[in-house]
């Protein structure tokens, strides 16, 4: 039976920085391992640099673990809340597979430049800019998405917030519950940073978790602190 292929991946620009630290031919056959194993569940069938190695296997467990929520349908939210992504549908690899290997590195640096930055890329090649123009409406399909989904993101947080702040002035948010209300939240508190598990006004940790999308990113409970501290001070 033939495993179940994906449509479209998370792109992260963990993988836009590796193939602009390469030249375009490398970062063109670089993307197109990315896009065979996420599109065609194909594992590296080529020989690589040293450095290719060092940057594949540096990705490779982020690569299987997305791929793998994907799959199931759902959404990496781990992944997603720490770092700048794009939806990376199978058309844009449709594309690549018409170009060579340095054009393609072009190809896929300029699609990353466009969903990252916004800068329309200028190629010389008639051929390659028609391809990306096309691309570009689900690019700019997937821009508006997720501007639509962060603004209506800040209006949920924000009612989620108001609710949450009328419930718990009603009682007491400790360490304690705010583990238990954040479990995704790793780690320990641990030396002179255990004094937070009184020292702070876990309410209003909980209330700015809420609202401050750094916050939100961070997974690790003793990091989290560090920040809350720092952005906002000890209770008083």
């Amino acid at each position: 039976m033939e495993q179940e292929k994906l449509k479209q991946f998370t792109f992260y620009e963990l993988y836009a920085d590796i193939l602009n630290s390469l030249n375009d031919a490398d970062a063109g056959k670089f993307a197109k391992r990315i896009c065979e194993y996420e599109f065609e569940n194909a594992e590296p069938n080529t020989a690589m640099t040293d450095k290719e190695v060092f940057y594949w296997s540096n990705i490779w467990d982020m690569l299987a673990e997305v791929k793998s929520i994907e799959m199931q349908g759902k959404i990496p939210k781990k992944y997603n809340l720490r770092t700048k992504h794009f939806t990376f549908y199978d058309t844009y690899f449709n594309a690549m597979k018409l170009l060579n290997d340095r054009q393609c590195g072009m190809f896929v640096k300029a699609i990353c430049e466009y969903m990252f930055v916004g800068v329309m890329p200028d190629f010389n090649d008639k051929t390659m800019q028609g391809y990306f123009n096309l691309c570009k409406r689900k690019m700019d399909i997937s821009k508006k998405r997720k501007s639509v989904g962060t603004s209506g993101g800040i209006a949920k947080r924000k009612l989620s917030r108001e609710t949450e702040a009328g419930r718990m002035s009603t009682e007491t948010m400790t360490y304690e519950k705010f583990r238990q209300k954040y479990p995704e939240t790793q780690g320990e508190l641990y030396g002179s940073a255990e004094r937070y598990k009184t020292a702070l006004d876990w309410v209003d940790v909980a209330a700015k978790v809420e609202t401050d999308i750094d916050l939100q990113s961070e997974a690790n409970i003793y990091r989290l602190t560090q920040k809350y501290v720092h952005r906002y001070g000890e209770k008083r």
